[in-house]
């Protein structure tokens, strides 16, 4: 696979991932994710669809997805956001994070996909969270009521540390 950004320094990054991805061949992931589908999606996501009101950035690792989301959360860009977050709970990553942190406007219909998403992880088993909310995102949840039905937190880390949390206390019962 080519990318346009194919150069030395890029394919130096490939070779040191392909080597340690064999090293910890243990890990656990989801079935055909290897490094080259893994930079693939990665740069497909850079690239993203000729709407420039939203930008949308996949970064996946051992323990987590995160999508990032910045620009307007309206009809188009909720629409983009929802086939994105459709397509990495079909990859059933061992948790997804939505990064809500550059986010400039949101529609009640971008809430709805928060919403959405929400259910549809719960219902795959799929530990989500979203995080970094910008201060339009939280307003809109805040009118609509929805506060304490979504799993809100200030930063991706703290939201891979909570889902991580949950799932030992599942281990726990």
């Amino acid at each position: 696979m080519v990318w346009p950004e194919d150069d030395a320094r890029h394919r130096e990054v490939l070779a040191a991932l392909r080597a340690w991805a064999r090293e910890i061949d243990s890990v656990p992931y989801s079935a055909g994710l290897d490094i080259d589908a893994l930079m693939a999606r990665h740069y497909d996501s850079l690239r993203g669809e000729p709407t420039p009101e939203l930008a949308l950035v996949v970064t996946t690792t051992a323990e987590a997805t995160v999508l990032a989301a910045h620009g307007d959360l309206d009809l188009a860009g909720s629409r983009r956001l929802r086939a994105r977050l459709d397509d990495e709970l079909r990859l059933a990553p061992p948790v997804l994070v939505l990064d809500l942190t550059g986010a400039t406007h949101c529609s009640a219909r971008g809430v709805a996909v928060l919403v959405e998403a929400t259910s549809d992880a719960h219902e795959a088993g799929i530990p989500f969270a979203i995080a970094g909310c910008a201060p339009v995102v939280r307003r809109a949840i805040d009118a609509l009521g929805l506060d304490d039905a979504l799993p809100l937190h200030f930063t991706t880390a703290e939201a891979i540390e909570w889902l991580r949390l949950l799932d030992r206390l599942k281990t726990l019962r």
